[in-house]
Order: structure tokens, then C-alpha cells, then sequence
């Protein structure tokens, strides 16, 4: 009670219990919660977030008995995993993505998780096939705002698979709010190389990527939607020169973009404009030309090549790059 007698939240008995609850879940004592919240629904079936984290409880007191049974390692982290993708499902199909017994949850199983990879990595258990878990585990760090568990989580995968633009972009928003500008645009420049159409723009908050994003679509001569977004971002980023770290292109590496961009010539000249607008091969094209050109420009000074690269520029999109370049030098 207060000074005048009125009740405050502090002495309501349901919503002292209710967060116990969630304490309860995110320890993992899903047991206790479920007991718990059988003694609340006596007292207030009806009182907000009993059932939905009554529905938490449960699914996860019985995987856990499951689980039991299991060696501590990979086995119980992927054990984990699975069972997240299935309470999701269960979770969205009853609208519970954005209770806090869902959040309890979340932060419990995916630290558990964790915790069961980092022992597989100092035992040397396999974990190489295990590539779509390390990555859904940095997804789940970079929602609950665990950057340096994010971080710790994708170097490890990258160290595998060092070429795959879900994984760059995540690790790129992470260096971000964990304060390394540097990395975090070096990752978000070769995400957006590796395949934009892999980054899922939904998770990215990071001020650099929106800031083009803005700026593409302040941009009323373009055509450009939600839908081929990601597929522009580098050109518009290389613009507004955005990703300026850059780390050195390698002679195979020149070589590997210019088999790229002669693969995509070949089925541009194949398609007509409205075939080509139904694809991503122009922005595709742009993004490896722009490449080469930052290869010619800055590691391996080449005026015959940069005249060439910005020539065919122009011609696949003559709006965007003609002012650029005109108040560029050479």
C-alpha cells in the first residue's frame, strides 16, 4: 500500500506471480512454472499472460524430460534447436511471439544452446554439418540483443563458411551495435557481393544500410521496390561511398568476378528490357563491375580498365551513373 492506502503493483499477488513465472522460465525450471501457474489460474484464470506462458511452461517441461537422456554437446544443442523451430510455429500459430513467456523462453533455450555448442567446440565434436544451427543460433543472439554472443557464434561458422551473405550481414549488424564500425561495414560490403537476395533486410537495423535504404527510396525516378531492394543496395552504397572499408581483392578473386560478369553479359544480351527488369541480372552486373572498378581505382591502377568499367556503367544504367562519374575524375 501507498501513503493514501491505494493498492500499488507491488502488492498484487498476480503480478508478483506472473513474473516469478517468467523468472522461472528463462532459469529453465519449467516445472516450477507450470505448479506456479496451476496456483495462479485458481486464484485468476483470466489474468493476462497466464496462458500463454501456461502453453510455454508445458512444451518445454516435456521436451525437457526428452532431452534428459541426451549427452551434453551437439547432440543436446541440435536437440534445442529443432525444438525452437517447433514451438515457434506453435508460437505463432497462437499469437504468442511477443509475450514475455516467449522472450523467457527464448533467452533460456538459445543460452542453453549455446552453451551445449561451446562444449561440442572444446571437445571436438563434429559441428561442420551443423552450419543452418550456428546460424540460427546468431539469428536468435542478434534478436535478443547479445551481440558478442553473436559475434563469438558466426566467427566460429565463418571460419567454415566464409562465403555466405546470410551469415556476413548477421555478423555485419552485430559489429555494428557492439561499436566496430570498421568490421561491421567490411562484412555488410561483401554480404551484399556474396548474394543480396540471402540477407534478410527485416533483421538488419544498422544505421548505415538503412540510411541507403532511405535514400533509395527518396529516390523518385527509380523503380526500384521492397521486393528488388537488396539487390540495389550496393550500387546506391558505392554512391554514397557507405561501405568504405574494404579489404584487398586477390588476382583469383578478379578473376572469379570477371567469369561472373561474363556469365551475366551473356544472358543479359539474351533477354530484352522487360525480361531484364524481371530479374536481378542488371544490379547484378553493376555490383561485380563496381568491384572491379574499386580493384582498378584503388589496389591495381589500371585508366583503360576504369574507363571501360565505367562506360558499361553508364550503358546499364545511364541515370544513376552518368552524373556520378561525370564529377568524378579518373
Amino acid at each position: 500500500m501507498d501513503k493514501n492506502g491505494q493498492l500499488t503493483f507491488s502488492d498484487d499477488p498476480m503480478l508478483q506471480g506472473i513474473n516469478e513465472v517468467y523468472q522461472m522460465i528463462e532459469g529453465g525450471d519449467f516445472s516450477a512454472a507450470v505448479n506456479r501457474l496451476d496456483e495462479l489460474m485458481d486464484l485468476d484464470p483470466d489474468y493476462p499472460g497466464l496462458v500463454d506462458s501456461y502453453r510455454t511452461a508445458k512444451f518445454w517441461k516435456n521436451r525437457y524430460s526428452e532431452m534428459s537422456g541426451l549427452s551434453a554437446g551437439r547432440l543436446t544443442a541440435e536437440y534445442l534447436m529443432k525444438q525452437w523451430e517447433i514451438f515457434n510455429e506453435y508460437a505463432e500459430s497462437k499469437k504468442m511471439t511477443e509475450t514475455n513467456a516467449y522472450r523467457a523462453a527464448m533467452k533460456h533455450v538459445f543460452f542453453k544452446a549455446a552453451d551445449h555448442y561451446r562444449i561440442a567446440f572444446v571437445d571436438q565434436q563434429d559441428t561442420t554439418s551443423n552450419f543452418d544451427f550456428l546460424l540460427n543460433l546468431g539469428s536468435c543472439f542478434l534478436k535478443l540483443e547479445e551481440y558478442k554472443l553473436a559475434i563469438e557464434t558466426l566467427e566460429y561458422a565463418k571460419s567454415s563458411y566464409t562465403a555466405n551473405a546470410k551469415l556476413l550481414s548477421i555478423l555485419a549488424e552485430a559489429y555494428f551495435h557492439s561499436g566496430d564500425l570498421p568490421k561491421s561495414l567490411l562484412y555488410f560490403r561483401e554480404a551484399f557481393y556474396v548474394d543480396p537476395s540471402q540477407i534478410d533486410l527485416g533483421l538488419i537495423k544498422a544505421k548505415p544500410v538503412r540510411d541507403v535504404i532511405e535514400i533509395i527510396r527518396k529516390d523518385e525516378n527509380s523503380a526500384i521496390n521492397d521486393k528488388n531492394m537488396a539487390e540495389w543496395i550496393p550500387a546506391y552504397a558505392f554512391i554514397n561511398d557507405v561501405f568504405y572499408v574494404r579489404r584487398n581483392t586477390s588476382r583469383n578473386q578478379v578473376e572469379t568476378i570477371e567469369k561472373e560478369i561474363y556469365n551475366l553479359e551473356i544472358n543479359y544480351q539474351k533477354l530484352s528490357r522487360e525480361q531484364l527488369d524481371a530479374t536481378n541480372i542488371v544490379p547484378r552486373l553493376v555490383n561485380k563491375y563496381l568491384w572491379l572498378l574499386d580493384y582498378y581505382e584503388f589496389q591495381n591502377y589500371s585508366f583503360e580498365n576504369i574507363s571501360e568499367i565505367r562506360e558499361r556503367l553508364i550503358k546499364l544504367d545511364r541515370r544513376l551513373f552518368q552524373e556520378y562519374f561525370g564529377r568524378k575524375k579518373i
